[in-house]
């Protein structure tokens, strides 16, 4: 009698481990900033992307996304695509059904889904004119001062900003300026981007201005611009500019494409030909501009 009541607490032990019900884990929420038509309140989600928390390394389950919990319960009316899922509502509430496909039942549990709204500029941003007096279509620009125009009457510690010289940099938040209060324009006019960012979502929205300067940067005069030679290019410790049309010296500005003056040197021309020592300048790309008595040109310059 005894052996038979050892055996069968063992069995009976052994059959409760096969038939465990499976467990759904709640998995965290899904958050995306309404960036495709901003105010719409809707965004495509990939609601699968929080499997493994749901799983939690559990063996031979399913797991399917239900409208309602009557759904989930009844295994009925799953979303046909999760991975390219349209909210309804917002915020919204996915039921979720684990299924054992091992005979070990099914479990219920909930995903919440939001769309979080983008900063929003209460005025577009206001393009910006220097006047500095000189005609050589260079001055130093304050960008922020368009931010009270874009901040309105929102808090302004809920948001940062940050300016590019072009709207890739900006969306992927690459080559910031990094001295926006004075800033040295590379062209005139000249486009900046700005990225508009909340502090505590990360969602983001992206303005641009002109900034523009009197005088002209660049080259009036083709002639001048299609006598200039640099070689070679790349360039790795010094730089030969030429142009027949070179006075006595030439004034030569190297620029981050940040916007951030690298070098100023006056430069002898000798038979039409002088040389920029860049030995010292990081491998990259820069703007060179080249200024020869009243004509100006900026090219690019690869240094490796």
């Amino acid at each position: 009698m005894k052996l038979f009541y050892t055996l069968r607490l063992f069995l009976g032990a052994y059959t409760s481990t096969l038939t465990a019900q499976v467990t759904a884990f709640p998995p965290d929420p899904i958050a995306l900033c309404d960036t495709n038509n901003p105010n719409d309140q809707t965004e495509v989600f990939d609601l699968t992307i929080r499997e493994d928390q749901i799983i939690n390394g559990q063996m031979n389950v399913n797991v399917t996304y239900h409208p309602t919990s009557g759904d989930a319960l009844g295994g009925q009316n799953a979303f046909p695509n999760p991975e390219n899922y349209i909210n309804t509502s917002n915020p919204q509430l996915i039921f979720i059904r684990l299924q054992s496909t091992a005979g070990q039942g099914s479990n219920i549990t909930t995903l919440e889904i939001s769309v979080l709204p983008v900063p929003m500029a209460e005025q577009a941003p206001q393009d910006v004119y220097v006047d500095d007096g000189d005609p050589d279509g260079m001055a130093i620009f304050d960008l922020t001062i368009n931010e009270a125009v874009m901040i309105g009457s929102q808090d302004a510690s809920d948001y940062n900003f940050d300016y590019f010289l072009n709207e890739t940099d900006a969306i992927i938040n690459e080559n910031v300026i990094e001295i926006p209060t004075s800033y040295q324009n590379t062209m005139n006019p000249e486009t900046i981007f700005v990225r508009f960012q909340d502090v505590v979502t990360g969602c983001f929205s992206i303005e641009n201005f002109n900034i523009e300067t009197d005088g002209s940067l660049g080259l009036d005069d083709d002639t001048f611009l299609s006598s200039i030679q640099l070689f070679p290019i790349p360039t790795t410790t010094s730089l030969l500019i030429s142009s027949d049309r070179f006075s006595s010296e030439i004034l030569a500005e190297l620029y981050s494409v940040n916007g951030q003056k690298i070098i100023s040197q006056t430069l002898v021309v000798t038979n039409g030909r002088a040389s920029l020592d860049i030995s010292e300048v990081n491998n990259g790309l820069y703007l060179l501009r080249i200024t020869s008595e009243t004509n100006s040109i900026t090219k690019q310059l690869i240094k490796q």
